[in-house]
């Protein structure tokens, strides 16, 4: 690999996907249609002369191949975080598998927990890869489940039980995942393939929580969503409930397909929720010894 675009770059797997890559002298498209995450990354990397940031549209196919020349691969995230449009991603998915067959990129479709148990993904091509990615937590990672937890215990306010905190899941450190997806992105037999990434063992929400509280020294408050909250919810989103029924399998469903991958060094538990919890509270304004 030399070159590679990352699109919907401006997100918090982008920017480490994007680190990792550069950080092994490849060089980088950066796209995404927010000026102020292109921005941020340019500010971030500006050391890099492999970075090149292109401001458009994910899901528009004239834009996205002119960003896309000399790109051997595409890397593309849907439903890593659960504020993602299944039009919007379908609209996506179909500029990025086009701008593909023109140029003969690779790509790597992300695809996270929070994917519509209505939707079915189609099959990888010989020149794709299908990763599912377990809930994502570090630096830059939001909208998700354990992004508000982790917030509200920042912010000295109850957490809403909107799962159950005592059931053991995979959770990933995104700086870990971003290099296990190099890993295999590097790798021609990879390619055709349904891949599943495993973290360093499963582990409750309610245990990343009492690490995150011993790294600011606070407990964790877990209160039930009372039936008026549950109900705002489901109106505000459609797909609330299932998407919630669906989470709550995690960790149960055996049946769970892709081939599973786990790199040979993860970050413990213990060490990536402590820099997570300190990004944020800096990021917050607030400074924790």
């Amino acid at each position: 690999m030399i070159k590679a675009m990352v699109v919907r770059a401006g997100s918090g797997w982008g920017t480490a996907m994007i680190k990792q890559l550069i950080g092994s002298n490849i060089e980088v498209v950066a796209y995404s249609g927010s000026k102020r995450k292109l921005e941020g990354l340019e500010k971030k990397l500006s050391s890099s002369s492999l970075l090149r940031t292109v401001r458009g549209d994910a899901g528009n196919p004239r834009e996205l191949l002119a960003a896309a020349e000399g790109v051997d691969v595409i890397f593309c995230g849907t439903y890593l975080t659960y504020d993602d449009k299944p039009d919007k991603v379908r609209r996506m998915l179909e500029a990025v598998r086009g701008v593909s067959a023109l140029t003969g990129a690779r790509t790597v479709i992300l695809e996270g927990v929070y994917f519509p148990a209505d939707d079915n993904p189609s099959s990888p091509s010989e020149a794709s890869m299908r990763i599912m990615i377990p809930e994502l937590f570090g630096e830059g990672v939001s909208n998700t489940i354990i992004h508000y937890a982790l917030r509200k215990i920042i912010q000295e306010k109850p957490i809403k039980r909107l799962i159950d905190p005592s059931v053991r899941r995979d959770y990933l450190y995104v700086e870990d995942a971003a290099r296990y997806i190099q890993e295999l992105a590097i790798a021609d037999s990879a390619y055709g393939k349904n891949w599943r990434l495993r973290s360093n063992g499963q582990i409750s929400q309610n245990e990343l929580l009492d690490l995150a509280g011993s790294v600011i020294q606070r407990s964790p408050r877990i209160e039930s969503s009372g039936g008026w909250q549950l109900r705002l919810l489901r109106w505000y989103e459609s797909r609330a409930e299932r998407m919630l029924n669906q989470y709550e399998q995690i960790g149960t469903n055996k049946k769970v397909q892709g081939i599973e991958f786990c790199g040979p060094i993860t970050t413990p538990y213990q060490e990536s929720i402590a820099s997570t919890v300190r990004h944020m509270a800096k990021k917050g304004g607030m400074l924790f010894e």
